[in-house]
């Protein structure tokens, strides 16, 4: 058993808050570094990272710094060497860590949860481009950082089945507890000196650039499956959107229409409520609504922004 290991973390990102607690469950970290307190909403309130948050509620004593640049940082470095560990995680942190941090010529160095199956979907937004690319399957990784993006070599990696009803909030969720829970299955029996690391295929490599404003619109040309897909990969945040009668309308919850029922009408037609929801045509299929959000309005069921609307058959979402 591995459990007088000691490792440190580097995190910002709620993904990386989600695995924190996973871990933490396994053996609390000796250290933490996060990003600073930025402002946000409409008060510009500092606001702290979703690790930062976590650590203050769920790991008070644990020391903590809070730094733009980690790697040059002299407090961060400082408390490396103060508080030694057998290695580090880095999640959803946000910065480039570099030398001396690093550590990629020690025996573990920095690891990291990454949920893909690399070297597949490389990249900031690698659930979100698994969901538009309508995958039946994705996974995690457990991998060493080095100088290359995700690129490091593999400890070890788990595949998941990505199901009907996942958006990118649910497929985070469990790509976060199949990467720690993994990680702490597969060093229970196995001592430090004996993790294997296997190189990556540079030749299958692909990537996951994070979503662009300009993708979050609804292109209803597409196909039902894709939009769909994008749809899912946007949910709860931002929300892919359309626009019905000049304001804008965000789509949170969507589903391709049973084959048998669906419309040849002209791609984004509104034409009524089927299965539930409310049915608009796609490039290729239709879809159901279910969940949207109307501009300035909560979260509503699409039957009852449908009903509020009062539209006719035949309106079209642009």
């Amino acid at each position: 058993m591995n459990n007088d290991l000691s490792w440190g973390f580097f995190g910002s990102g709620g993904f990386g808050a989600r695995c924190l607690a996973l871990l933490s469950a396994w053996r609390p970290p000796s250290w933490i570094v996060t990003s600073p307190q930025r402002p946000a909403g409409r008060g510009k309130r500092l606001t702290p990272t979703a690790v930062d948050a976590f650590a203050g509620s769920e790991l008070q004593g644990v020391p903590l710094v809070r730094s733009g640049n980690a790697s040059a940082d002299a407090d961060v470095l400082a408390l490396r060497e103060k508080i030694r560990v057998d290695f580090c995680f880095v999640i959803d942190f946000g910065q480039l860590i570099t030398e001396p941090i690093l550590g990629f010529e020690e025996s573990v160095g920095c690891l990291n949860i990454h949920p893909s199956l690399l070297p597949e979907y490389r990249g900031g937004a690698p659930i979100q481009r698994a969901l538009m690319d309508c995958r039946p399957k994705t996974g995690v990784t457990v991998f060493k950082l080095a100088a290359g993006m995700d690129s490091g070599p593999i400890l070890l990696r788990r595949e998941i089945t990505v199901n009907a009803r996942d958006n990118a909030e649910t497929l985070m969720e469990r790509a976060a507890i199949a990467g720690a829970s993994s990680f702490i299955e597969h060093i229970s029996s196995r001592l430090e000196e004996s993790w294997a690391f296997e190189a990556q295929d540079e030749s299958a490599a692909t990537y996951a650039p994070k979503i662009r404003p300009e993708e979050e619109m609804i292109r209803w040309e597409r196909s039902s499956s894709e939009i769909c897909g994008l749809v899912r990969a946007l949910a709860p945040k931002p929300g892919a959107w359309t626009t019905a009668r000049d304001k804008r309308l965000r789509v949170l919850s969507a589903f391709p229409l049973t084959p048998d029922a669906e419309s040849r009408d002209a791609p984004g037609t509104l034409y009524g409520v089927i299965e539930g929801g409310v049915a608009v045509g796609t490039g290729e299929g239709s879809i159901i609504l279910r969940e949207v959000q109307p501009e300035g309005k909560k979260i509503q069921r699409a039957l009852d922004w449908w009903n509020g609307l009062r539209a006719a058959g035949g309106e079209r979402l642009s």
